[in-house]
Formats: C-alpha cells, sequence, structure tokens
C-alpha cells in the first residue's frame, strides 16, 4: 500500500515538473527567436491543470503568439493564423490569474499593442473588402477595449462600414446605432443611417434620423440638405420649403438650392386656386430660377425650366382667350399671352448651347420658332430630330 502511494505521488510529481519543465522550455525558445518550437511547449503547458493556473503560463503564450503575429516572417504567420486571437486571449487569461497585478502593466501594454494591431488589420481587411475579416478584427479590438473599461468607438464606427459595405443594411444600421450610443459624435453617422433607409424606402425613417441628427448639428449644411432631399422624396412640400430655404441661409450662392426652391414656388403656382396667387408664386419661381443662373451661368436644369415656367405662364393665358367672344378683346389677349411664351426663347437657347443633344429642349425650340415665324431655326430644329 505505501509503495503504491509512493509510486502515485511520485508520478504526480513528474508530471507536474515534466509541464514545468515545457513552460520553461517555451520561454527558452521564445528567446532564441525558435517561435514555432515554442508554440510546441507552451500550449500543453496551458492544458495543465497545475501550470495552466499559472499566471506566467499565459503571459509567455501571449509573448510568444505577440512575437508571431507582430514579426516579419510570413511563413510563421502562415502557419499560425489564429496568432492574434490566442496572444489577446492569453493576456487577457493571464490578468485573470494576476490577482495581485504583479505582471498588470506588462500584461495591459501587450493589450494596447494587440489592440492596435487589430484595428490596423481590420482596416487593411476593409481596404482589399475583405469585409467578414475586418468586422472580427474590429470585434477583437472591440473586446480589448472593453477590458480596460474603455469603448472603442473607431472599431464600432469602422464595423459597421464594413457591414454597409458588404450589403447588410440592418447590421450597419445597427452598428452604427452603437457607435452613437457609444458617444462617436459625429454628424456622418446621422446620414449614412439615413441613406440606408432611404435605400430601403423608409423615407420617413430617414427624415426622422436626420432631423435627430439636427439636433445635435443644428448648422450641419450636409444634414439639411439630406433633410430637403428626403422631404421632397416624400412629396412633404413644405417642409422641404423651410429646409430648402434654410440651406440657402447656410449656403447663399448655390444654385441648386435656387433652382429647387424656384421649383416648389413653381408647384405651388400651379396648385393655385385663383389668378392673383398663380401669379404671385410664378414671379417667385421665376425670381428664383434667375437668381440660381446668376449664380451658375451654365446651369441647363434652370433655363430650361425658366423656358418651360413662361410656357406654363402663356398656357394659362391662352385658356382665357379662348373664353373671350369680342374679337378685338380676343386679340388684346391673344398679345399678351404670345408676348410671355416668346420670352421662353432665350431661355431655351441657352439650354440648347449647354446641352445640344436634350431632345425636349429641341421640341419646345421648335414650337416656339413656329410661332415667332423663324423657318430658318425652325428648319434646323427640326433637321436635329431627323423630321
Amino acid at each position: 500500500m505505501k509503495t503504491a502511494v509512493l509510486t502515485g505521488a511520485l508520478l504526480l510529481s513528474l508530471g507536474l515538473s515534466a509541464q514545468n519543465a515545457n513552460v520553461v522550455n517555451a520561454y527558452n525558445y521564445m528567446q532564441d527567436g525558435q517561435l514555432a518550437k515554442a508554440v510546441e511547449f507552451i500550449d500543453p503547458a496551458t492544458l495543465d491543470p497545475k501550470t495552466g493556473a499559472a499566471e506566467k503560463t499565459w503571459r509567455y503564450r501571449g509573448d510568444i503568439y505577440r512575437m508571431i503575429v507582430m514579426g516579419e516572417d510570413a511563413a510563421l504567420k502562415s502557419q499560425f493564423p489564429d496568432a492574434l486571437d490566442k496572444a489577446v486571449e492569453s493576456y487577457l487569461k493571464a490578468n485573470e490569474l494576476d490577482t495581485k497585478g504583479s505582471y498588470k502593466i506588462e500584461n495591459v501594454k501587450a493589450l494596447g499593442a494587440l489592440q492596435g494591431l487589430s484595428l490596423n488589420t481590420g482596416n487593411e481587411a476593409f481596404t482589399a473588402k475583405n469585409y467578414d475579416a475586418a468586422i472580427a478584427n474590429y470585434a477583437r479590438s472591440e473586446k480589448i477595449a472593453k477590458t480596460f473599461g474603455m469603448v472603442d468607438t473607431n472599431a464600432i464606427f469602422n464595423s459597421a462600414l464594413a457591414y454597409e459595405s458588404k450589403g447588410d443594411g440592418p447590421g450597419a444600421i445597427a452598428r452604427y446605432r452603437e457607435a452613437i450610443a457609444a458617444g462617436y459624435n459625429k454628424s456622418e453617422v446621422y446620414r449614412y443611417i439615413a441613406s440606408l433607409q432611404r435605400k430601403s424606402d423608409d423615407v420617413n425613417g430617414a427624415i426622422a434620423t436626420v432631423r435627430e441628427g439636427r439636433t445635435k448639428f443644428p448648422d450641419d449644411k450636409e444634414l439639411i440638405l439630406d433633410e430637403m432631399s428626403y422631404l421632397l422624396a416624400a412629396e412633404r412640400s413644405e417642409e422641404a420649403e423651410e429646409s430648402v430655404k434654410l440651406g440657402i441661409q447656410k449656403d447663399p450662392n448655390n444654385a441648386v438650392l435656387w433652382s429647387i426652391l424656384a421649383s416648389l414656388y413653381d408647384k405651388k403656382a400651379s396648385d393655385a386656386k385663383d389668378e392673383p396667387t398663380m401669379v404671385e408664386w410664378y414671379s417667385k419661381a421665376e425670381e428664383a430660377y434667375k437668381k440660381s443662373i446668376e449664380l451658375d451661368a451654365k446651369f441647363f436644369d434652370s433655363y430650361y425650366n425658366v423656358g418651360v415656367l413662361y410656357n406654363n405662364r402663356a398656357a394659362f393665358e391662352y385658356e382665357k382667350c379662348n373664353k373671350i367672344k369680342s374679337d378685338a378683346e380676343y386679340t388684346k389677349c391673344k398679345a399678351v399671352a404670345d408676348d410671355i411664351y416668346v420670352k421662353a426663347i432665350p431661355y431655351f437657347e441657352k439650354a440648347h448651347e449647354l446641352n445640344a443633344t436634350d431632345v425636349p429642349t429641341i421640341q419646345q425650340l421648335m414650337k416656339l420658332y413656329a410661332k415667332n415665324g423663324d423657318q430658318a431655326k425652325y428648319a434646323t430644329m427640326k433637321d436635329l430630330l431627323g423630321k
């Protein structure tokens, strides 16, 4: 009986001695730069109940795998593709076992380096369009930050970008929301969320998100322009008008904004129930279109739309004339309508100069030249249409 007990104790002692020897051998191979050999000895030591419960074992393991992943030996990295994960796992375990904090500074410093490496590796994977790998690396960076009682907002935001780039809209929105909650305080996050909502046809959700962003960034021009765009898409014209006006306050020399404002006034004119109101809004639309042209002399849309405005205004007058019974009054009325109609000519001509292949512009000029009796110009436009 005594012999059996002594034999068991001896075997236990020899087993523990062997595992301790593994830790020592792993350390020595690490010091010699033979990292693959060091792995052979350190991994078994972590599985042993005694050496696996020692902070030193895990710290050495962390050092070995960290040296592999941060080294220049590509073949060695390929041999241990999960070295970065294992290094992080090891240092976290070492910290957990280091109840006295004897090696806290060393472990935290190593984890900080691995966090930076994780973030950079994630960025490299993102650039290479390997979005799943990018997401995994950003997640590791977040995990390390949490052990410091911190939040890696850059990793969260970059992860959201990766989800968006791989086509996972809901995943991206969820991560962007996490970035906001974590304190990533930039207006672009709200713009990205709203853009994804708009792509999924949730235009009202996009408007709500942009407005949420504007409570934090009330003067952000891009958010104001986004709000205007989404309001127009939702056909919420009155709200869009206010947003456009605010945009003009922030950027008064923006020809596009003046053109959009003009189009909103133009719509109000078309929807007017009485002539004075219609004339008022047509005048405001004309003024805004011309302001747009003043700011950008090559803005095709504004030239074309001024021409259309005069067409619509003249059409209203011709309709009035058709109801007149007196020849004299009719002639007088028609002259007024004709004057309005031909005002469109120089604007359509300028539009044609800016875009000589635009068919609607050519068609409008054909009608106007026919009305004006300008046969030569009419024939030129007709030839352009191949008629």
